[in-house]
C-alpha cells in the first residue's frame, strides 16, 4: 500500500504555527476519484484564499501511488486510511474519505452493500464525505435554481445514474449539457463562483449518509461550511 501526502491550502500558515495554535486541526483526506474530486478541492482552496478565510484548518490529501491508483472501492480507501492512520499516529487529526454511494450500484443488492459498509466503519473515527449518487450532484448544485429546474423533475433517473456510454453516466452527461464541460476530465475554476448557490441549495437534500441509501444527498456542503468558518486568530 502506497500513499503520499500533498499539503493544500497553499501553506497559508507558517509551519511553525502548526501544532502550536490550540485551534489548529489537520484533515487527512483520501478520495475515490483521481480527477473530479481532487480538481474541485484544488479550486476550493483557491476560493478560500480569495475569500480570505482563516480557519486554522490544514488539509492534507492522501494520494495513492501509481501501483494503487486502481484500488478505489470504499473498502479499499478505508483500509488505506486505517493503515496510514496507524503509521501517522496523529491522534488530534481528522481522517476522512470522499466517496460515492454509486460505488455500490453494480452489487447484487446495492442498498444492503452500501449500508453494510456504513455500519462497518461507523465506530472507527473516520469521517465519511458521501455523495448520492455521485460527486456530480454536488457540482450540479452550483447552478442557480438547479434543484427545482433539473433535479426535481429527474429524481429517479439521477438516483439510478445509469451509464450511457463509456464516457458518461446520466448525471455526468447532465452536468456536461448544463455547464458545457465533462467533469471526468476538467472542472473550470469559475464553477466555484456558484459556491454560495450550491451551499444554499444543499439544504434541499439529505446530508445523512444512511438516508443516502434511498435518497439523493451529499454532505460535502457540511464540510465546506466548516472550512469557511473564519476564526481570524
Amino acid at each position: 500500500m502506497g500513499l503520499r501526502e500533498r499539503i493544500s491550502l497553499y501553506n497559508r500558515y507558517p509551519d511553525n504555527r502548526i501544532g502550536k495554535t490550540p485551534t489548529f486541526k489537520t484533515f487527512y483526506l483520501i478520495m475515490e476519484g483521481t480527477k473530479t474530486e481532487p480538481t474541485y478541492f484544488q479550486h476550493l482552496e483557491k476560493k478560500l484564499i480569495e475569500l480570505r478565510v482563516r480557519n486554522n484548518i490544514r488539509l492534507v490529501y492522501l494520494e495513492r501511488t501509481a501501483r494503487d491508483r486502481g484500488s478505489n472501492t470504499p473498502t479499499q480507501l478505508y483500509n488505506f486510511l486505517q493503515t496510514y492512520k496507524a503509521q501517522k499516529n496523529d491522534p488530534n487529526a481528522v481522517y476522512a474519505m470522499v466517496f460515492d454511494r454509486d460505488s455500490y450500484k453494480n452489487r447484487p443488492d446495492p442498498e444492503r452493500a452500501y449500508l453494510g459498509f456504513l455500519n462497518k466503519v461507523k465506530k472507527k473515527e473516520v469521517r465519511l464525505l458521501v455523495t448520492s449518487p455521485c460527486f456530480e450532484l454536488w457540482l450540479l448544485l452550483h447552478k442557480k435554481d438547479s434543484y427545482q429546474k433539473y433535479i426535481v423533475p429527474k429524481v429517479q433517473e439521477i438516483f439510478m445514474n445509469e451509464r450511457l456510454s463509456t464516457g458518461y453516466t446520466y448525471l455526468s452527461k447532465m452536468v456536461k449539457d448544463i455547464f458545457g464541460f465533462n467533469p471526468k476530465s476538467t472542472i473550470p475554476l469559475d464553477l466555484l463562483d456558484g459556491l454560495d448557490e450550491a451551499l444554499k441549495q444543499s439544504y434541499y437534500l439529505t446530508s445523512k449518509p444512511e438516508k443516502m441509501a434511498r435518497e439523493l444527498g451529499e454532505n460535502i456542503s457540511d464540510f465546506i461550511r466548516e472550512l469557511r468558518m473564519d476564526y481570524r486568530p
